[in-house]
């Protein structure tokens, strides 16, 4: 089979996003399969790419790679404009390469599009992989709020899921809504969660400490937030638990591994607030492949978004990897994670109303005290993580979705 995978940013170990369609990708050739990766230049930063676009091979995966930058600080309409650039040129290469299926993976919403004319041009079926529920989540966020753009939207998303030979939303959360909102059928609907890479995660160095060198000492317990700095991610809420924590347990320290457009914000909110390089250390974002070690170091590792509730549908990507590494979760929100930490007992889950940050941070304060039930945690996280959520699940079910909709 010839798979024709089309992800904005596709992102490999050595680079510092989310490696879901690599770790797939890889999968799928070790079954015997052909995969082609049409990207941009986004998170393959370890490369430099001087033409429009760029045909190399890695691990396996034939990359066709688009001279295209994006960053989490662009501004909307910038990234708008990148979104319609990648449309434009991807559709044009797409149509030149030859497969059996196409795999599109959002976001943005508008990936299908490429998909979608290849398969009226082509007759080449399409799988759409929902990683956010668009147009629902920026209409709840007020980014889009012009009414005949969000009803355009709607009927555009309503048309994927039609034309799509099959939908893969990375949560349940993700799933109800798509079937409260259209009229698509359960058959074609399959939910694959995002993946607890658990080998990667375990190649970590006991002697080593990344943490102790940065900060200049070792801390006692650590809480990591490892990942995008954005407007989604509410960090502000890190910022006011941290100046509680401050007061009530000084031992505990808050390390940030990160960029996007709040981080300068954040650091001077930080600052205001006494805890900068007291108790709260922002740091540059490191590869996937370096992150093993500093889950290894801290005692518990966190995901936060802010409180909008069709957000608490996400399938974030820090809450797997810290099940991978055998860490305890900690997040700010409910859903279908909060749901799962609370049922399988692997983490901690505070509630979302900044206003009850004085009670929640004094609930915090216990249980990262709590180190019986830390040391239980870690053994519960990395057993779901492998029952659960490994690559070779999500990989084994795709490959049965594939064959069927080629077939």
């Amino acid at each position: 089979m010839r798979i024709l995978y089309i992800h904005q940013y596709f992102a490999m170990p050595a680079s510092s996003g989310g490696t879901r369609s690599y770790d797939l990708a890889t999968q799928f050739v070790k079954a015997g399969h052909k995969v082609v990766v049409v990207t941009t230049s986004s998170f393959l930063r370890q490369y430099t790419f001087t033409d429009t676009w760029t045909v190399m091979e890695e691990d396996g995966i034939e990359l066709h790679v688009l001279n295209l930058e994006y960053s989490n600080k662009m501004g909307f309409a910038k990234r708008a404009l990148t979104f319609m650039q990648f449309v434009v040129k991807s559709t044009l290469r797409v149509l030149k390469l030859k497969g059996d299926v196409v795999l599109a993976t959002s976001t943005p919403i508008t990936i299908a599009l490429p998909a979608m004319i290849k398969r009226s041009l082509h007759k080449v079926p399409f799988i759409f992989e929902v990683r956010d529920v668009w147009p629902e989540v920026p209409v709840a966020m007020g980014i889009i709020n012009n009414r005949m753009l969000v009803k355009l939207l709607n009927r555009f998303e309503k048309r994927i899921y039609k034309k799509a030979a099959h939908i893969v939303p990375l949560s349940d959360d993700m799933k109800k809504s798509i079937e409260q909102r259209t009229s698509v059928p359960v058959r074609k609907i399959s939910v694959i969660p995002n993946i607890s890479e658990v080998v990667r995660f375990g190649k970590y160095d006991a002697g080593k400490s990344i943490l102790s060198g940065l900060l200049g000492f070792t801390p006692q317990k650590t809480v990591l937030y490892a990942g995008t700095l954005g407007m989604v991610n509410g960090l502000k809420y890190l910022v006011d638990l941290a100046v509680c924590m401050k007061k009530l347990d000084d031992t505990v320290v808050f390390v940030v591994f990160g960029d996007g457009m709040e981080k300068t914000q954040l650091m001077q909110y930080a600052a205001e607030l006494g805890v900068l390089n007291t108790n709260l250390w922002f740091f540059d974002p490191v590869p996937k492949s370096q992150l093993a070690q500093l889950y290894y170091e801290c005692t518990i590792a966190s995901s936060f978004v802010i409180p909008v509730p069709e957000l608490w549908a996400n399938s974030a990507n820090k809450f797997f990897d810290c099940l991978a590494a055998g860490r305890p979760v900690l997040i700010n929100h409910r859903g279908w994670q909060a749901h799962v930490i609370e049922q399988e007992n692997v983490g901690f889950v505070m509630h979302y109303d900044v206003a009850d940050m004085p009670v929640e941070a004094r609930r915090f304060a216990e249980y990262i005290n709590d180190k019986a039930l830390l040391q239980q945690q870690q053994v519960k996280a990395k057993m779901l993580a492998q029952q659960r959520y490994s690559l070779d699940i999500a990989a084994g079910t795709y490959l049965k979705i594939l064959d069927n909709v080629v077939s």
